[in-house]
């Protein structure tokens, strides 16, 4: 009987609780609802309001551009009378604080006229409602647009304009200009501030394709910014034209309340925060609660406690359950032994970690991991830390079970009974191989190339400091190499092939060197090789001389054969003298020395490379000078002939510099220079439109000049988008396309950048006629030259210059000749200086001549006398008869 009493308490008490939290969730449930409609009534009520002040807004718009347009329908004249309509256009404005402007644009999108001084005839750039189908004098409201004015868009973040606009309907019915007026923002904010200020409420006012107009300070969109198909907002537009609805937001509960003017296609939108709103009911209700609570938590205390105490026992039990099964299931690896290191249990982690079920390693030692790295004192430390009663913890190499290395993060804790004596030990095992092989391989990537596995430019300069570290006595060589005109095989094969490419360099100087000269590679087509064992300047030459000839073997790349060549610059260091960044400028200086001087060769450090290094630094910042200044620059004209009649058919445009010191720089000195700066692309930009327009200006002055021919580089190419700039020009001047030809070299036909091939394509699809340049001098190609389809082949001036002199010479030009014709492409031999090459090659067929023999490039004005007489039947042919 006892116990059922004791038993009935907490079944009473439970129900009296029950009783008093369903009498307050009812008494909540019926103060909220009446609390929730009050505030739908009020947002009802807000938003008609608000609603009536955005419409006498508009109207009052409506009625300033109605009576703009009154005027200018009954006095057109007013349109070609731009300070009359200025005038009222600012009397109209000042009339409506609401507005910012009032303008008049034409059809096409100038201005007009407008109350803002100093905009007419600007364009008006950004205005939707300018291309709206309106009719009649309908107003369309536009997407909101930055600044203050309709053609002054630039103005501080936030600041921004709503252009309405007003056909202005011509006698056909069309639009012959837009009335457009700029509805200040701040005004409709100035409407909703009330509100805001008031109530925990945002408003909005939208068009009905969803863009938002103009905001309430407290509203995160940002105008212009669109709802969406998707929007709740529009899903109920589109149902009704007023109404209201609920949605959640970052955890808070909104009411959205919209109306759509029935007279103007925009949308009034008031979202009440109800999360705020009811905050005071809530809290009030809070508090009731926190009584109620009292109340039963006095209630059900006994219950509670009975329950608790019945309960206790099994509650261990099921800790006892669940801390076993997250030991058992935990991702890593338990090991539980005696206090003699007798394993007792492990988990599943570890059979998936070490490869050892529990069977096979209850009973037996840990030892059974071993995996022989760690030493006996390791151990003895271990279980000295342990048996003291002491958490060790370290890291552990260990072995699986079928051989592979593990490196695990273990902690090793004793576990005490009641007298205080260590009972077990438990071990908990993480794997961290993965974490230290990738350690290890980002410390060695930190001094070592990724690519190759060189040493990189770090580890050489340690390499140096110890080799010139003053222990030393005897000397150390440096040899800095660098691949010729990789940038031009990456730029046409592509970067792929140029990474391979470094691969067997690579492979070609190590098998090139000994095992005491230490190879590194400093970045991009730079090596550097670092002697330090019998060094001499005759065993450094050997062994630049090798390195050069080894890596002059032919490569083959995708079908591709060619050459690759280095250069390479040698420096002598003194330890305890030379610094090592010294021995580096110094063998850098030597290879750029190399390259001057013809590349494929290796030079020796002098104090006179400073200077050939202070030239380059000085030509690059000159050459960029002259760029910007536009005055130091100028082209000259090599007139190309006919063969046979030695009239002047074209011309090939040539670059010359000449600084403001009066000095002329070789174009082979500063167009590399303009190219590995990337200034030859704004270089090419102007000679292009200078070019295009002289040739314009001589067909205006009536001179017979079929054709100009320019010389475009593979990073034009590369780089730019060379072919729309040169048809955009030519359509400019309206000349023809064929009468330009594009020169480019036989590297170039290699590329495989998809610029250089989209700009090749485009050249070819509108016409340009492209001309292979120093063709026999690279590649030689003939699938390239194929596939391109190009017009005219060049012969280089180093086969013409063996005319008469070097046999092999004439019958490459015979070879081209065939070729050429085989492929219908015109020839043309560059660099013909005397008349013995002139009778040769017109005796084989060549169809064009250039050179100094029958003129030096010339500037516009002899250029264009050298045609004029040509054109009064004056040519070079006499003089050669």
């Amino acid at each position: 009987m006892i116990w059922n009493r004791i038993t009935l308490i907490p079944l009473v008490g439970f129900a009296l609780s029950i009783s008093f939290i369903l009498v307050f969730g009812l008494f909540y449930q019926i103060g909220e609802t009446r609390a929730r409609d009050s505030i739908s009534e009020e947002t009802d009520v807000l938003a008609h309001a608000l609603e009536s002040g955005i419409v006498r807004s508009i109207q009052d718009i409506q009625g300033r551009l109605n009576a703009l347009s009154v005027q200018l329908e009954y006095d057109s004249e007013l349109l070609f009378q731009p300070d009359e309509l200025v005038h009222r256009l600012a009397v109209l404005t000042s009339l409506s604080p609401q507005l910012r402007e009032l303008a008049v644009v034409t059809a096409e999108g100038l201005m007009l006229a407008s109350s803002v001084s100093g905009t007419a005839g600007l364009a008006v750039e950004g205005v939707s409602c300018l291309s709206s189908d309106s009719r009649g004098r309908s107003l369309s409201f536009g997407h909101p647009v930055a600044g203050r004015s309709l053609a002054q868009l630039l103005a501080p973040s936030g600041i921004y304009q709503l252009p309405v606009c007003m056909p202005l309907p011509g006698e056909q019915g069309a639009p012959v200009a837009w009335l457009v007026a700029t509805w200040n923002p701040d005004a409709i904010r100035e409407q909703f501030r009330p509100l805001v200020e008031r109530l925990p409420v945002s408003a909005g006012l939208y068009r009905y394709d969803g863009v938002l107009l103009a905001e309430s300070p407290n509203q995160a969109a940002a105008p212009g910014s669109t709802l969406g198909d998707a929007a709740p907002f529009m899903a109920a537009l589109a149902e009704r034209e007023w109404g209201a609805f609920q949605h959640y937001e970052a955890g808070r509960e909104y009411l959205v309340t919209y109306r759509a003017t029935s007279m103007f296609p925009v949308v009034v939108s008031l979202q009440y925060d109800v999360s705020a709103g009811l905050a005071s009911w809530r809290e009030m209700a809070r508090r009731l609660a926190w009584l109620v609570g009292i109340i039963v938590l006095g209630i059900a205390g006994i219950s509670l406690l009975l329950w608790t105490m019945a309960r206790r026992q099994a509650q261990m039990a099921d800790r006892l359950q669940l801390l076993g099964t997250a030991i058992s299931t935990t991702a890593n690896a338990v090991i539980i032994t005696d206090r003699n290191g007798r394993v007792e249990w492990v988990n599943e982690a570890f059979t998936r970690l070490t490869g050892y079920h529990l069977d096979e390693v209850q009973g037996r030692s840990p030892a059974v991991l071993n995996s022989g790295t760690h030493s006996r004192f390791f151990f003895r430390t271990l279980w000295e830390t342990i048996t003291s009663g002491a958490v060790w913890r370290g890291e552990v190499i260990n072995r699986t079970r079928d051989g592979r290395r593990l490196i695990v993060d273990q902690t090793i804790t004793p576990i005490t009974g009641d007298a205080g004596a260590i009972s077990h030990y438990v071990a908990v095992h993480e794997d961290v191989t993965a974490r230290r092989e990738a350690e290890q391989r980002a410390l060695f990537l930190a001094f070592h190339d990724q690519l190759t596995e060189l040493p990189n430019r770090r580890k050489l300069m340690e390499w140096l400091t110890e080799a010139l570290s003053t222990q030393r006595q005897s000397e150390v060589g440096l040899l800095y190499l660098d691949l010729d005109n990789f940038k031009t095989v990456n730029d046409t094969l592509g970067h792929l092939e140029g990474d391979e490419l470094l691969v067997i360099t690579v492979k070609r100087l190590s098998n090139a060197i000994s095992k005491d000269v230490l190879l590194a590679r400093l970045g991009g087509d730079e090596f550097a090789l670092v002697v330090t064992e019998s060094v001499s300047k005759y065993g450094l030459e050997e062994l630049a001389a090798r390195l050069i000839k080894v890596l002059a073997q032919p490569v083959e790349l995708n079908g591709t054969r060619f050459q690759l060549t280095a250069s390479v610059g040698v420096a002598q260091g003194q330890p305890g003298i030379t610094e090592p960044a010294t021995l580096l400028r110094q063998a850098d200086l030597a290879m750029y020395k190399a390259k001057h001087d013809g590349r494929n060769l290796y030079r020796f450090f002098d104090q006179q490379m400073d200077y050939l290094m202070q030239r380059r630094v000085d030509l690059e910042q000159g050459l960029r000078v002259a760029v910007e200044s536009g005055r130091e620059l100028s082209l000259r004209y090599q007139p190309i002939f006919d063969a046979h009649t030695l009239k002047p058919v074209g011309a090939e445009v040539l670059m010359r510099w000449c600084n403001d010191a009066g000095d002329w720089i070789s174009p082979a000195e500063f167009i590399p220079v303009a190219e590995e700066s990337g200034m030859i692309v704004e270089i090419g930009a102007w000679q292009m439109e200078t070019v295009i327009c002289q040739l314009a200006e001589w067909d205006r002055e009536g001179l017979d000049v079929r054709y100009l021919s320019l010389n475009i580089s593979a990073v034009q190419l590369a780089r730019d988008d060379i072919a729309a700039r040169l048809l955009a020009t030519l359509a400019r001047y309206g000349i023809g396309t064929h009468r330009i030809v594009v020169e480019i070299t036989e590297t170039t036909l290699m590329s495989k950048s998809e610029l250089v091939r989209t700009n090749l394509s485009a050249l070819e699809v509108a016409g340009i006629q492209v001309s292979i340049d120093d063709f026999g001098t690279g590649y030689s190609s003939l699938s390239y030259l194929k596939q391109l389809q190009a017009d005219y082949l060049k012969i280089d001036r180093s086969f013409v210059v063996g005319i008469n002199k070097n046999h092999s010479d004439e019958e490459i030009i015979q070879a081209m000749l065939a070729v050429a014709r085989s492929l219908q492409m015109k020839v043309v031999a560059e660099g013909v200086d005397d008349e013995r090459q002139l009778r040769f090659l017109q005796a084989a067929g060549c169809d064009l001549i250039q050179g100094f023999l029958l003129s030096k490039p010339l500037e516009a004005v002899d250029a264009a006398m050298l045609f004029s007489q040509a054109g009064r039947g004056l040519t070079l042919a006499a003089g050669f008869d």
